[in-house]
């Protein structure tokens, strides 16, 4: 049975007053970012998750069995620009650059950090695996340690994402300082997966960053599809090639014979004439310039064909004479 309404209940009915109904909360407004908008939809959230849940239990297992002690690793993945990748990784740092694989020549970053990388090295020595604070490189011999276990944490990279996108992720490089990764332009969107390291009292951070590029064809990215689309239809096919060759072989072009350089006094050249023979000291054999478009290409003897006067070519010009970097000599007749 519902409850008596009291005096002041009805009072308020006898004064027409509204009942007071509860307020809706407001909905959650969030920030949009013109810089950098969402590419990654929520249902290809949801598979990256998986993606990178399976691939943090495999490299667990690998740590553990490295290690030779229990190792928890927890990941989460985010979108982020490139450069805010290089500033949220230490200085040094142990950074190794991969070849995601293909002809695009995308290239990703694994950053173990210092701090992992120096309890791992400890721990694959035999040590004890006591928290480190070293702040210097890695040597040679650390990074030769650790390009190990980078090459195997690709291999597992691998086999998460095979059911997805193929990526045939190799090693190519390191580096210690952030500023000197150039993997993509800093204002490149980048998928981040920080994956944290808990082995005993130790604790630590490594990164796995992917351009976004790279995984087009998983993201579904339609502008980028039709870019690809307009970079296959730029390229030209072999009957485009064919037609270009041809019309560039038939293409006219100068071609002209000078004799060596020789001087004339003013007043010689004052009184030249039509008709008139000049003396120039070229020899039979001499050799003698050919200019093809105004620069000089070959150098030949000079020669006759069927009562014609001919040039036979007989060796190409330097290189820096052929661009024209050489200094012309003054006073050339030609």
């Amino acid at each position: 049975m519902a409850d008596a309404l009291t005096q002041k209940d009805i009072d308020s009915l006898l004064l027409g007053a509204s009942p007071v109904t509860p307020r809706k909360p407001q909905a959650e407004v969030i920030p949009y970012n013109f810089l950098r908008p969402p590419r990654i939809s929520k249902e290809r959230r949801v598979s990256l998750e998986a993606i990178y849940s399976r691939f943090t239990l495999s490299l667990q297992s690998l740590f553990s069995s490295r290690l030779r002690m229990p190792t928890d690793l927890a990941c989460n993945v985010e979108q982020a620009t490139f450069a805010e990748f290089t500033l949220s990784i230490a200085n040094p740092c142990a950074a190794f650059v991969f070849d995601v694989g293909g002809s695009s020549g995308v290239k990703g970053v694994i950053d173990f950090s210092t701090e992992v990388a120096f309890f791992m090295v400890d721990r694959l020595f035999g040590g004890p695996g006591e928290s480190t604070s070293l702040q210097r490189p890695l040597t040679m011999l650390e990074r030769t340690v650790m390009r190990g276990i980078a090459d195997r944490t690709l291999a597992l990279l691998r086999e998460a994402w095979q059911d997805h996108l193929p990526l045939e992720a190799s090693v190519v490089g390191f580096e210690s300082t952030p500023d000197m990764l150039q993997i993509a332009n800093h204002e490149d969107n980048v998928l981040v997966a920080n994956i944290e390291v808990r082995a005993g009292p130790f604790n630590g951070l490594m990164t796995v960053c992917l351009p976004l590029l790279a995984l087009d064809a998983f993201l579904g990215d339609k502008t980028a599809a039709a870019g690809r689309l307009a970079s296959k239809q730029l390229t030209p096919s072999e009957t485009t090639r064919n037609i270009v060759e041809q019309t560039i072989r038939g293409a006219q072009v100068d071609v002209i014979a000078r004799f060596p350089i020789f001087r004339l006094a003013a007043h010689e050249v004052a009184a030249m004439s039509v008709g008139q023979i000049i003396r120039t000291a070229q020899l039979v054999e001499g050799p003698v310039e050919v200019h093809v478009n105004g620069r000089c290409r070959f150098e030949g003897v000079l020669g006759q064909l069927r009562r014609n006067i001919g040039v036979r070519i007989t060796q190409p010009v330097a290189a820096a004479v052929a661009t024209g970097t050489t200094r012309t000599a003054r006073g050339r007749i030609s």
